[in-house]
Formats: C-alpha cells, sequence, structure tokens
C-alpha cells in the first residue's frame, strides 16, 4: 500500500482524526519509512480531493512530525526547523501548480501548527 492510500485508510477508518493522523505521522517519521515532504504532499493531496481539510492535515503532519523528530533526540528547535523546511517546500509546490486556496490553506497550517509546538516552551 502507498503513503498516500495507507494516510487515507488512516484519516477515513476514525472519528478521531488529527490523533489518528498525528500517530501514524510519529511512527512514520520515526521509523524513518517515508521522506517527510512526500507525507506533506499527501496529505495535501488529500485535501485537494476532499478526503480532509487540508489546514488541520498539514497541521496534524507538522506535529507529529516534531514530535517524532523530538523523541527520537532532535531538539525541539532542530525538528521545527527540519519540519518546517519541508512543509514549505511541499506547499511551494503546490503553489507552482496554481492553486493558491490549497497553498494558503497548507501555509494556514504550518501556523497554527508552529503556535501548538511553541507552547510548551513559553512560561
Amino acid at each position: 500500500m502507498g503513503l498516500r492510500d495507507m494516510l487515507k485508510e488512516t484519516i477515513e477508518g476514525t472519528g478521531e482524526v488529527a490523533g489518528s493522523l498525528i500517530s501514524t505521522v510519529t511512527g512514520l517519521v520515526k521509523d524513518g519509512a517515508e521522506d517527510l515532504g512526500e507525507v506533506f504532499g499527501a496529505v495535501i493531496d488529500l485535501g485537494k480531493e476532499g478526503v480532509i481539510d487540508v489546514t488541520e492535515g498539514v497541521k496534524d503532519v507538522y506535529v507529529g512530525a516534531v514530535n517524532a523528530l523530538v523523541e527520537s533526540g532532535k531538539t525541539t528547535e532542530e525538528a521545527v526547523g527540519e519540519v518546517t523546511a519541508k512543509a514549505e517546500a511541499a506547499v511551494g509546490k503546490v503553489a507552482e501548480s496554481g492553486l493558491q486556496s490549497v497553498s494558503d490553506a497548507a501555509k494556514k497550517g504550518i501556523g497554527e501548527a508552529k503556535e501548538i509546538v511553541k507552547k510548551p516552551f513559553e512560561k
């Protein structure tokens, strides 16, 4: 089963999409099973098809990926930097294809995710 199909089954097979998607992505990233840029691309594609909200999907992938990298020994700052670069590259590909609304939704998801991962460090 391909990455896209696996993520689609994860999304469609549960009422708790966010937790399930975050958990799936955390496992994929920790295992090194998939390129993070491809994971973002697959979720964005599923959003274009109406399977998941693009903003929420990108946010969940971002949070899951940061969690995985932190659990693997990176600092939060290192993880955020790496995940942001991959996410922005995936969004850039969408923008190049002329799908501005999808690109804007994905950028919003990145912004919301950055706020989520920063909260544990605010005092």
